[in-house]
């Protein structure tokens, strides 16, 4: 069985336990960026009318997007095919409904995300809200992102595994930086 597939073994059995042990393939994922452009080069692919790049773009960082299949669903529908578009709608809401058995979007229990892109995702296609603001919350070993709605509620989301990944991919990134021979500067002789 493909990782892929492995990941989606969700949507035969949509509970918090399934979701999270699937959402565990896509974190341990060496190629695993919950900052990746991906959802916005899917995006493009969909503006420019490619419609069937749009459907064959695949990686670890949008398996669990519900954007991702949001835009899937858009790609399909202009291609007229009706059975695309039903799987890709029904993975996209799957994806929503098991969001939010991760948690109830509180402080004490907040909704356990794999993008941030999730976090709006949730908030603007599902519950069909707006954000007005963003605010990271470190609280013990918890990091947060917490989302102020128009109404002035507030909604909270785990970003630790996302947070986390950051560091660690900058970290990288300055290593890699390190171990480049450095060019004396002009101005230096």
């Amino acid at each position: 069985m493909k990782m892929y597939e492995k990941v989606f073994e969700f949507l035969t059995d949509p509970t918090k336990e399934t979701f999270l042990k699937c959402r565990e393939r896509v974190i341990n994922d060496p190629e695993y960026d919950p900052y990746s452009e991906d959802i916005e080069n899917i995006q493009d692919l969909l503006n420019k009318g490619k419609f069937e790049e749009v459907i064959r773009y695949n990686n670890v960082n949008i398996l669990l997007s519900p954007r991702a299949h949001i835009y899937k669903y858009f790609a399909y529908k202009e291609l007229g095919d009706e059975k695309g578009r039903s799987i890709e709608m029904t993975i996209a809401q799957l994806i929503f409904e098991c969001l939010e058995k991760t948690g109830n979007g509180t402080e004490d229990s907040p909704y356990i995300i794999t993008r941030i892109s999730d976090e709006r995702d949730l908030v603007r296609h599902h519950l069909n809200k707006h954000d007005v603001s963003q605010n990271l919350i470190r609280d013990g070993d918890k990091i947060m992102d917490a989302l102020t709605l128009e109404d002035g509620t507030q909604l909270y989301f785990d970003i630790k595994v996302p947070y986390q990944r950051l560091a660690f991919s900058f970290s990288k990134r300055n290593e890699k930086e390190e171990e480049k021979p450095q060019k004396k500067k002009w101005w230096k002789f």
